[in-house]
C-alpha cells in the first residue's frame, strides 16, 4: 500500500508544483527532471501524477493528430476526459521533458507508433490488451471462481456494421470481475497504482465493451475525468460502483 508514500510526495515536494493543467511548460519540465521524480518507480509516479491531475477540465475526445479528420493535438494537458488522463499519464511516466512526453504519446496511443486516426488505439479494451505500455491484469488479483467470459468484435455492430469509419476489427475474449462482486480482497491484491475499466455489456452489440476508465490507488481511490463532475476528480471505488451501475471491471498495469 502507498498511502503513507502518497501523502509523502503530495503535501512534499510535490506541493512545489502546480496541478498541470495550469502549469506552464516550464513547471513540467522541471518536474520531470527533479531529482525526486526521477528515482520514482512506475506505481509511485502514477500516484503523484493522479494528484497533480486532478480538477483537469473535462472534454470529450480532446486528442487528435493535429490533422483532418482530428484536428486535436496529439499531446495536452490543460483538459481531459477518461481516456486522454491514462494515455496522456502513460506518457509522461516515460519522460525526461514536456517534448518528451509528446514524442511518447506516438508509441503509447498508436499502432506502430504512427499517428493517425486509422492508427490510434480507439478502443480501451484494444489498448490495454494490445499495446506495449500497458498490461491487462485482472486474472492476477481476482480469483477464476469470480471471474466471468466475454466475447467482442471491437468496431463491428451486431447489425454487420462499423462504429468507426476505419478498416479494422478486432475480436477479443476477456475475463471480467462484475461489479458486484468487486471485494476489498481482490482490492488488496492489486497494484498500488493501477488503471480501471469499467464495463457496460449492453455496448458488446454496438462494438465496444468499456465505458469508462481511470487510475486506481491502494484498491479503492478512483481518480478519473468525469463528465458529470466536468473535471478530474477522486471517488472512492465502492461508492462510486454502488453509484453508477457498470457490469463489469478490468484492471491493467502501466508498463
Amino acid at each position: 500500500m502507498i498511502a503513507a508514500a502518497l501523502l509523502g510526495l503530495c503535501l512534499g515536494w510535490t506541493s512545489g508544483y502546480p496541478l498541470l493543467y495550469e502549469a506552464p511548460p516550464e513547471r513540467i519540465d522541471a518536474l520531470l527532471r527533479d531529482p525526486h521524480w526521477t528515482v520514482l518507480g512506475v506505481e509511485e509516479k502514477l500516484a503523484a501524477l493522479a494528484r497533480l491531475r486532478i480538477h483537469t477540465p473535462y472534454r470529450i475526445g480532446c486528442l487528435g493528430e493535429g490533422r483532418d479528420p482530428d484536428r486535436d493535438p496529439l499531446f495536452r494537458l490543460d483538459e481531459t476526459d477518461c481516456t486522454v488522463l491514462v494515455v496522456t499519464s502513460a506518457a509522461l511516466l516515460h519522460a525526461g521533458s514536456l517534448e518528451e512526453a509528446e514524442g511518447a504519446i506516438r508509441r503509447i496511443h498508436y499502432r506502430g507508433g504512427q499517428p493517425s486516426y486509422e492508427n490510434r488505439y480507439h478502443f480501451t479494451l484494444d489498448r490495454i490488451t494490445a499495446s506495449p505500455f500497458f498490461e491487462e491484469i485482472t486474472a492476477r488479483a481476482a480469483p477464476d471462481s469470480l471471474l466471468e467470459g466475454i466475447t467482442v468484435r471491437l468496431n463491428r455492430d451486431s447489425a454487420g456494421g462499423r462504429l468507426l469509419p476505419i478498416d479494422w476489427e478486432r475480436e477479443v475474449t476477456i475475463r471480467y470481475l462484475p461489479a458486484r462482486r468487486m471485494n476489498r480482497t481482490v482490492a488488496a491484491r492489486l497494484p498500488s497504482a493501477c488503471g480501471i475499466a469499467f464495463l457496460r455489456l449492453a455496448n458488446v452489440p454496438k462494438g465496444y465493451l468499456v465505458a469508462h476508465e481511470g487510475i486506481l490507488l491502494d484498491g479503492d481511490r478512483l481518480f478519473h475525468a468525469s463528465s458529470r463532475a466536468g473535471r478530474v476528480v477522486e471517488s472512492p471505488l465502492f461508492d462510486y460502483l454502488e453509484n453508477t451501475g457498470f457490469d463489469g471491471l478490468l484492471f491493467y498495469r502501466f508498463l
